[in-house]
């Protein structure tokens, strides 16, 4: 496959389906060797196939990033079998339910590893292999909208890793900044994915977001279409952004949500 990413490796944390899937499924299309990084192996095996089957380029490493040695691993693996890495997005993630009273210690403390130690693991071991990238390489966070500017009953825990997530980024944009890379957040809203359609059925999605001002949940293509915008030339230019891509959600109240979110 040709395109604007040909010769670009790029791996994506929690590829094996939902967002993730569908940020590899874009980069692969548009030229760049892909690696999948997925917990579950079953998933990343199948997409893998999939970016093959339509003439893609891929592989798999693991991707269990609540844990140390799994996060290196991944980067030493993917290095290995492919000799640079120029663009990485860290896509997976916990999603903990629960009220703050009520949550186990033993949640929490899985939400704080996957969620937070993920990012300060994974900036480290990509930032060697990043800052050799031609141009400049690309780390991208793949944030919430729920982090600063709305509230979910049930996932306060949740929301303020995407918080730190987004001040992290931030901060790091400088440190990296003279590493020859750049560090941005994409903030997604309310999108159609695998585990929001685990969560809500069609009605509760379509009762929720029937107040915004584009009315419907978002699609991962619409994710996936904003992080290649981020990895492009086109955004050299920009780093220590956060990009919120939520069809207006964040400016209206969130109608029907203590209905819905019945978990916690």
């Amino acid at each position: 496959m040709q395109g604007r990413y040909a010769g670009k490796v790029v791996l994506v944390t929690g590829a094996g389906r939902g967002m993730g899937k569908a940020i590899a499924d874009a980069f692969a299309s548009e030229g760049a060797t892909v690696v999948i990084s997925a917990r579950t192996l079953s998933y990343g095996e199948a997409a893998v196939q999939q970016i093959r089957e339509r003439g893609g380029k891929a592989s798999l490493v693991n991707g269990d990033i609540s844990d140390r040695a799994a996060v290196k691993a991944m980067f030493d693996d993917a290095v290995q079998a492919h000799g640079q890495l120029d663009v990485v997005v860290h896509c997976a993630a916990d999603n903990a339910h629960g009220r703050v009273t009520e949550m186990e210690d033993e949640a929490y403390d899985y939400l704080i590893k996957s969620n937070i130690h993920s990012l300060f693991w994974i900036a480290k071991d990509a930032a060697p292999h990043l800052s050799r990238a031609e141009g400049k390489g690309r780390l991208i966070y793949i944030s919430s909208g729920s982090a600063n500017r709305t509230f979910i009953p049930g996932l306060i825990p949740y929301a303020a890793t995407k918080a730190y997530m987004n001040a992290f980024a931030r901060g790091l944009a400088v440190e990296f900044g003279p590493l020859n890379i750049l560090v941005n957040v994409i903030e997604p809203g309310m999108i159609a994915s695998d585990r929001m359609k685990g969560e809500l059925n069609d009605a509760q999605a379509s009762a929720i977001s029937a107040n915004f001002p584009v009315p419907r949940p978002g699609e991962s293509e619409e994710i996936a279409a904003a992080v290649l915008f981020m990895a492009s030339k086109e955004a050299s230019y920009i780093t220590g952004s956060s990009l919120l891509v939520d069809g207006g959600a964040s400016m209206v109240p969130l109608v029907g949500l203590s209905n819905v979110m019945s978990k916690g």
